[in-house]
């Protein structure tokens, strides 16, 4: 996983205000990991401590199903007694949001408080083939940017 720094503006910004167009490629998570959805609990626990992240894509097969939060998987461990038994898709609640690359951040934004989620895995449909997962976006993301561009918009 690397995580772009900087550069909101870079392939986004049409012009006008700086508020306008900027680009969520520049603030997501490029190339997030993801895990199977019949690994259990446990071992989904393991990778957010060893990535020191907060969400974690789950497939099925090539299919994504899935971003439970950290948070997520300690609540659907709490309720259950023997947490051997339990796999990561018991802690998918929806069905993943996703969107374009080329979605800009105000949209992506705008989709995550409609859908009342925290997060959107970032597809890239390369050559007009199958759309594969190119990045993650969170709300913290978009607070970063956030407090990156307000002090050059209100100088």
């Amino acid at each position: 996983m690397t995580r772009r720094s900087g550069g909101a503006f870079a392939a986004g910004h049409r012009g006008g205000s700086p508020m306008a167009r900027l680009a969520l490629a520049a603030s997501m998570t490029r190339h997030p990991r993801s895990i199977r959805a019949g690994e259990s609990l446990h071992t989904a626990e393991e990778m957010l401590e060893k990535l020191q992240c907060h969400h974690l894509p789950v497939r099925d097969g090539g299919r994504l199903v899935g971003v439970p939060t950290a948070s997520d998987i300690a609540f659907a461990a709490r309720l259950h007694p023997d947490v051997a038994y339990l796999k990561v898709e018991d802690a998918c609640a929806t069905e993943p949001l996703t969107v374009d690359v080329d979605t800009d951040l105000r949209t992506a934004v705008a989709l995550m408080l409609e859908r009342r989620v925290d997060s959107v895995l970032v597809m890239n449909a390369k050559d007009g083939g199958e759309p594969m997962l190119d990045g993650l976006s969170t709300l913290r993301d978009a607070a970063r940017v956030l407090h990156d561009v307000l002090p050059t918009v209100w100088l």
